[in-house]
């Protein structure tokens, strides 16, 4: 696919993927409680279970999605910036406190962004509510009421609305940054274009070294591994902590047997280049080469 059309169908999951997200807080159940400090009544509302249980198929469709704009942004985007990271990247999106999983499946003071400490005062109207973060009063709002019941209502209604807008906000920065992408004139330019029949020659040379040399043989082939998965992805190299073979089966470019192939190869080549005594035969060697060529011409 071209630019464009990677993009439309991005843009198509985004939308899909948003409104499944953004109901997360609302069906997450809640506790309140109350608290005295500094001689101020301060309200915390908490989810019951501080770490939400994703729906397995749930997390695997964002994480899969994140991935694929991640992918989209390293092959065209010239002015891919350092805050979009914290949300994509693999080992950002579970820890960092700017990462869209974060902010969903934490409870709800984790984030800079939201507020999980309300201080309530009473005045001649009713009470005025005042976010509270390090001593400090924030965004005061004033409730028409003294009743405990829609007080408690408000301020947990309030927490859901935070996390949704914090949610939105950075969805949105995604969306936008793909949409950008899509109408600018400068992409990465490639530095090598890399052609199939150029992967064929070393392949062919990969079979004479074999019976040479098995182990050599084994090195170059998973060599040639990488370069056929980084030009079936369209990328130039491969980012840190990322898996080239769950990549191209996200991007839907090989089926389950092709990567169970593909997982077979690199799990031996990364025991012959990290073990000193490790031996592969010849005849293994033949039968991956001849798997992995079937696998190149398709």
């Amino acid at each position: 696919m071209d630019l464009k059309s990677e993009g439309e169908t991005l843009l198509e999951k985004h939308k899909k993927l948003h409104g499944q997200l953004l109901e997360i807080p609302e069906i997450r159940e809640m506790d309140y409680n109350e608290r005295i400090k500094d001689n101020f009544k301060v309200g915390k509302p908490r989810f019951k279970n501080p770490k939400y249980q994703w729906p397995k198929n749930l997390l695997v469709e964002l994480r899969d999605h994140l991935q694929n704009i991640w992918n989209f942004f390293n092959k065209y985007s010239y002015w891919f910036d350092n805050t979009f990271y914290p949300l994509l990247k693999t080992n950002e999106r579970r820890i960092s406190k700017k990462s869209i999983i974060f902010l969903l499946e934490e409870d709800v003071w984790s984030t800079d962004e939201v507020y999980g400490d309300y201080i309530i005062e009473d005045n001649k109207e009713g009470i005025t509510i005042s976010y509270s973060r390090r001593d400090r009063k924030l965004e005061q709002v004033i409730l028409e009421t003294k009743d405990e019941s829609e007080i408690e209502e408000w301020i947990c209604n309030d927490a859901i609305r935070q996390i949704q807008n914090q949610f939105n906000f950075l969805w949105n920065k995604l969306e936008i940054e793909i949409q950008i992408c899509m109408e600018e004139i400068f992409h990465k330019p490639p530095k090598f274009i890399l052609k199939p029949n150029y992967l064929q020659d070393q392949l062919d040379k990969t079979k004479d070294i074999s019976e040479q040399c098995p182990e050599a043989g084994l090195l170059s082939l998973g060599r040639i591994i990488e370069l056929w998965l980084l030009h079936k992805l369209g990328m130039s190299s491969t980012p840190p902590s990322f898996d080239l073979i769950r990549g191209a089966e996200i991007a839907g470019l090989m089926d389950k047997n092709e990567v169970k192939l593909l997982r077979s190869i690199k799990f031996k080549y990364n025991r012959l280049k990290h073990k000193i005594y490790y031996e592969i035969s010849r005849e293994e060697l033949k039968l991956m080469l001849k798997n992995f060529s079937n696998l190149f011409k398709s």
